[in-house]
């Protein structure tokens, strides 16, 4: 389902909202593991993501076709899509934060001055614009971080026979760690190894 904001939505928030950098809706056209692996990572239930008229535009530009990068999103996330547009006070949000941060650049920090004004959470793969985002204090979610939690699992042995005599040992407690998801500074998922 898609609908659009008018300005008085736009800047009352939303209460479950993300906001979508263009990174990663290109990514999901073209890799739509990684709209599943959101879904699986985060609480999409009745949630909306937003595509900003900045994000918008930068897809287009890109030769992607914004319908087809919404009924994606929508198909793998189950979340409502909606369509913003970036405000005169958001674009002079933008201004400052541009002057602000220097991780950003021009269209990034109307993303994340339309995120800041929505309320809602950023979803990015550009690591400039998640930095800037966090100075702000705007919840931010990359994606090429996600499913780098370390698990952890406690195995028990059970009895066993030391010799041939049927000497039974105690049972023992062994930690083992399964495969290690933990990436490295610098290291990124390259999703194109999921297709």
């Amino acid at each position: 389902m898609m609908r659009t904001l008018d300005m008085e939505d736009t800047l009352a928030g939303s209460k479950n909202g993300f906001t979508l950098d263009t990174c990663v809706g290109i990514k999901i056209c073209d890799i739509p593991n990684l709209g599943n692996l959101l879904a699986c990572r985060l609480n999409f239930k009745d949630s909306e993501i937003h595509f900003c008229s900045q994000m918008i535009s930068e897809s287009k530009n890109n030769y992607y076709d914004i319908n087809l990068i919404s009924k994606k999103i929508t198909s793998s996330t189950g979340a409502n899509v909606v369509f913003g547009s970036i405000t005169d006070d958001m674009e002079n949000d933008a201004e400052y934060l541009l002057a602000l941060c220097e991780t950003l650049h021009a269209g990034d920090s109307q993303i994340l001055a339309y995120a800041r004004a929505t309320k809602t959470t950023l979803i990015t793969c550009d690591k400039g614009l998640a930095a800037a985002a966090k100075f702000c204090g705007v919840n931010v979610v990359n994606p090429d971080t996600l499913p780098c939690d370390q698990i952890t699992k406690k195995v028990k042995k059970s009895k066993f026979n030391l010799t041939v005599k049927n000497i039974i040992s105690k049972p023992l407690r062994v930690q083992n760690k399964v495969k290690s998801f933990t990436l490295k500074p610098g290291q990124k998922i390259i999703w194109r190894t999921f297709n």
